[in-house]
């Protein structure tokens, strides 16, 4: 009986051990299984947005995606360049999820060949006449341009959309002559910009917000009859892989804190 009486004691006290061992190994196991399933989440990539966007649009679209990046914890890769040479890229490439561009006929360019969808608008790219701060050699009309001691700068119509804008509004008023003064055609209103503050020429036809707040430049509206505005449209790229969050972005920018940010800039907004 005693010897029935110490087997039943040893074996219970054998239960008690590996009942308890077997709770241990079970919670090292659901901590392991929490630590695995917080560090998948921690290296986890963030979705990239690739985004086509003009040049000249650089400053607010830079904040704007600083923004969306927090709030939808995306990364935002952009590929700045004049219209004529993104719709290249895009056209060759075929990639990407969002095309933003400085007027609507070059949005419509790359929607011709089927590699957008459709557009939203944003805020005005208006043009105006620039020159070096005082002005010194007078210009204040579209006709001084065509001056014969004035030096001129415009944008390369087949690269740029305010290069395309200048030639239709030298076409519009007939004023083609002031092609013969023209020093100098950019591909990107910043390489315009450039060449202006450095003395390459005496003025030359770009959007008030390309220097909004540059001192070392001033500005001469164009009388709205004889110019023409352009709107800058963004929308979805038609093979974008990442639509829905495409679609939030460029929603984002056209949304009231993005047009805020755009006028922060000196591009005045649109309005419904």
């Amino acid at each position: 009986m005693e010897k029935i009486l110490k087997t039943l004691f040893f074996m219970t006290i054998l239960t008690m051990i590996l009942s308890c061992g077997t709770k241990n190994d079970t919670g090292v196991k659901e901590t392991e299984t929490k630590a695995a399933e917080l560090t998948d989440d921690s290296v986890k990539e963030k979705e990239v947005l690739q985004v086509y966007s003009g040049a000249g649009l650089k400053k607010p679209m830079d904040e704007i995606a600083q923004l969306f990046e927090e709030q939808e914890n995306v990364t935002i890769e952009f590929n700045y360049a004049g219209s004529g040479q993104l719709l290249t890229q895009l056209e060759t490439t075929g990639k990407g999820d969002v095309y933003i561009v400085g007027s609507v006929p070059n949005y419509e360019a790359a929607k011709s060949k089927d590699l957008v969808l459709d557009y939203i608008t944003v805020a005005h790219h208006t043009p105006a006449i620039v020159t070096l701060k005082g002005n010194p050699k007078e210009i204040k009309t579209l006709e001084d341009l065509g001056k014969k001691d004035v030096k001129v700068i415009l944008g390369d119509e087949k690269a740029s959309a305010i290069g395309k804008t200048a030639q239709e509004i030298l076409k519009k008023n007939k004023l083609e002559i002031i092609n013969d003064n023209v020093v100098s055609r950019a591909a990107t209103v910043n390489e315009m910009v450039v060449q202006l503050t450095t003395g390459k020429a005496d003025a030359m036809i770009a959007t008030i917000d390309s220097v909004y707040g540059n001192d070392k430049l001033e500005i001469t509206e164009i009388q709205p009859e004889k110019n023409i505005d352009q709107i800058i449209a963004g929308g979805i790229v038609k093979n974008s892989e990442k639509a829905d969050m495409a679609d939030k972005f460029i929603k984002f920018v056209s949304s009231e804190k993005g047009k805020e940010i755009f006028a922060k800039y000196g591009f005045k907004p649109v309005t419904e």
